[in-house]
């Protein structure tokens, strides 16, 4: 029996769904929903990205990699009440649901024990962390120790319907909930037919996650939270926010937050059993793991997705196909607005005019979009193989540069295509991924490496020829607010033409208008398809742990800060330019500074942490993050 997930009763039930339904279908039907925030300061649901994703199973990528985490030892104390396992029809399923988060727990260096009672809870120690899984029965005296854990400066992780009812299982309402995550609203999400969420980049639930990563769900009810600032949400498949029905702003999946006495929440809105799959519980039990870690003050660290800090990557592709020659013209512009530039041939359109190549190769990256325009998805491996071969020495004997990219026609591949053409020599593809994740994914062939670049954003054929559009405009502007989304998400935009489309200078200047966009955004690093590529392998092949903090130097002023030192390790074949990485750090940490292998160098703080830069890892290099004490803020505050 499915245990029962519905806090409130329904034959009291006070709320009328209403409005706010988000539309998601094919391109032309797009993605309406109200305009809020979905943090601060970013508003990505005024985009209306739709997408034709042709069907058919896509190759699994790589599993992502896990951060390293600092193997400090901490303690927690699970809430395990016989009332709220009462709750539930399925006896099972209150131990099974705590069971999932104790292994979690102790996966991550915790040590547990439980308490069942007001006065159990009330010896909870201000340095323990209270884990209030599938609680959503909780006494008045309970709760008020709970609170009295919180005032204390004490953390918490909860999920889903935390004391929405009182001590004899009845309603009592939303009130402990909002006091406890400082939301401004809380709303039940009916069963979906798809229930996703996507995490993004720039929260400490994100660590070890590709930014936009989407995670599905089981379509048991669950909950959404209306909060300010960074959070996981609740989204469609293409990572478009899609909030609860009635309330446009509340979309919150899960949160990781700061109370007022010095204590950290985290809470998420479902079950920890709840993910469709086995790809989604990895990704889900990442976001758990994080949860458990923020709130513990154990740190963390990941590298950044991309160099120099930049929140996103942009990748301006054009389509050599029909009208091929309209290709020069979008060279010029390419060099004229310092844009970095992928062109993808069909071949036997372009192979034997010397003057054409040499126009491609001065504004950027050549790759191939095949010989003819044939589909390769669905061929067989040795069809395949013969196919990219060709193009892959057709461009290379056109151009005098071996090409590295692949634009598949038609978006269509599979691990063959992957497998054929890492073979021919190629490193990456730009195509589809259903939504999967807003950036690279890492896929293995027997050859080694290949790195898919998503599209994910219209192009000037969804526009002009699918939407059926007559403005010129409209490219630009679906061109901005595409990367806008991917902004948002901290992903990779793919900015994608096509010859016989961009024909006219009207046309082709959503290119421009895009690129000026990103520079007063800021944030963004522009790249060829193969920088982006090169960079995410070298990304998936560095190493990074914690390990005991190095001794300073004996007569250095400086205060050690009690924190393991990270050291990190360049892939073994790639360097990776200008690196940094994202760090959860744990309380008190403003008054920390990094120093990069003994020296200070800039960051970043973040409300969780900071990011910190590793400078280029050369193949094999290793380098060292340790941390001080910024002894003039200790004295400023005292002196105060």
């Amino acid at each position: 029996m499915r245990p029962r997930r519905e806090p409130v009763p329904r034959a009291k039930e006070a709320w009328v769904w209403i409005g706010g339904t988000a539309l998601l279908g094919l391109l032309g039907a797009g993605v309406t929903v109200a305009a809020t925030l979905l943090w601060e300061n970013i508003d990505i649901r005024q985009l209306t990205p739709g997408l034709t994703i042709p069907s058919g199973p896509l190759p699994a990528p790589a599993a992502t990699i896990a951060p390293a985490v600092d193997q400090r030892a901490f303690s927690a104390v699970m809430f395990n009440s016989p009332r709220n396992r009462a709750y539930f029809p399925d006896a099972a399923h209150y131990n099974r649901e705590l069971n999932g988060w104790r292994t979690v727990i102790r996966g991550v260096g915790g040590s547990l024990r439980d308490v069942a009672d007001v006065e159990q809870l009330r010896g909870v120690r201000a340095d323990e962390l209270l884990v209030l899984a599938e609680a959503p029965c909780v006494s008045p005296q309970e709760l008020a120790a709970i609170r009295a854990h919180v005032a204390r400066g004490g953390s918490v992780v909860a999920n889903w319907a935390f004391a929405a009812r009182d001590g004899e299982c009845e309603w009592r309402g939303w009130a402990p909930l909002i006091d406890l995550t400082d939301a401004d609203d809380v709303r039940e999400l009916p069963a979906r037919a798809g229930l996703y969420l996507t995490v993004p980049a720039g929260i400490p639930l994100a660590i070890g996650l590709d930014p936009g990563a989407r995670i599905e769900l089981r379509p048991d009810p669950s909950l959404a939270l209306r909060v300010r600032g960074m959070h996981a949400y609740w989204s469609d498949w293409l990572l478009n926010p899609m909030p609860a029905e009635g309330s446009p702003n509340a979309d919150a999946a899960a949160i990781a937050t700061r109370t007022p006495d010095g204590g950290r929440v985290a809470w998420l809105g479902w079950s920890v059993s709840q993910a469709a799959t086995d790809a989604d519980s990895l990704r889900s039990l990442r976001v758990v793991q994080n949860a458990i870690l923020w709130a513990a003050g154990t740190p963390s660290a990941a590298v950044a997705a991309w160099p120099s800090g930049a929140r996103a990557a942009m990748v301006f592709a054009l389509d050599v196909e029909d009208q091929a020659r309209n290709a020069i013209d979008a060279a010029a512009l390419f060099v004229q607005e310092r844009i970095p530039a992928t062109f993808f041939v069909v071949t036997k359109l372009t192979e034997g005019d010397s003057s054409f190549a040499a126009a491609l190769i001065a504004a950027g990256e050549v790759g191939t979009h095949t010989v003819d325009h044939s589909p390769l998805g669905g061929l067989t491996a040795q069809d395949q193989m013969v196919r990219l071969r060709r193009s892959y020495s057709e461009v290379k004997g056109w151009t005098g540069v071996a090409p590295v990219g692949l634009r598949p026609p038609e978006e269509s591949f599979d691990s063959l295509t992957l497998e054929a053409w890492k073979r021919a020599g190629g490193e990456y593809v730009v195509a589809r991924n259903d939504g999967r994740t807003g950036s690279p994914e890492i896929h293995h062939t027997s050859r080694g490496i290949v790195v898919l670049i998503p599209r994910l954003i219209k192009d000037d054929y969804n526009v002009i020829v699918q939407d059926a559009s007559i403005r010129a405009e409209r490219i630009a502007e679906a061109f901005v607010e595409g990367a806008n989304k991917l902004h948002a998400i901290g992903g990779v935009a793919v900015v994608a033409g096509h010859t016989q489309i961009m024909e006219t200078g009207r046309r082709m200047d959503g290119f421009r208008i895009v690129a000026e966009s990103a520079r007063a955004q800021g944030g963004w690093w522009m790249a060829q398809g193969a920088q982006v590529a090169r960079w995410w392998r070298a990304r998936a092949l560095t190493q990074i742990e914690f390990t005991p903090a190095a001794p300073l130097p004996a007569r250095s002023t400086m205060t050690p800060a009690g924190i393991s030192d990270i050291l990190v390790r360049g892939s073994a074949d790639d360097p990776l330019a200008d690196a940094w990485l994202e760090i959860v750090l744990p309380q008190g940490s403003a008054r920390l500074l990094p120093l990069l292998d003994g020296q200070p160098v800039d960051f970043a703080r973040t409300e969780w942490g900071m990011r910190a830069p590793v400078g280029t890892l050369q193949p094999g290099q290793t380098r060292r993050i340790s941390f001080v004490v910024d002894t003039a803020a200790t004295t400023a505050r005292r002196t105060r």
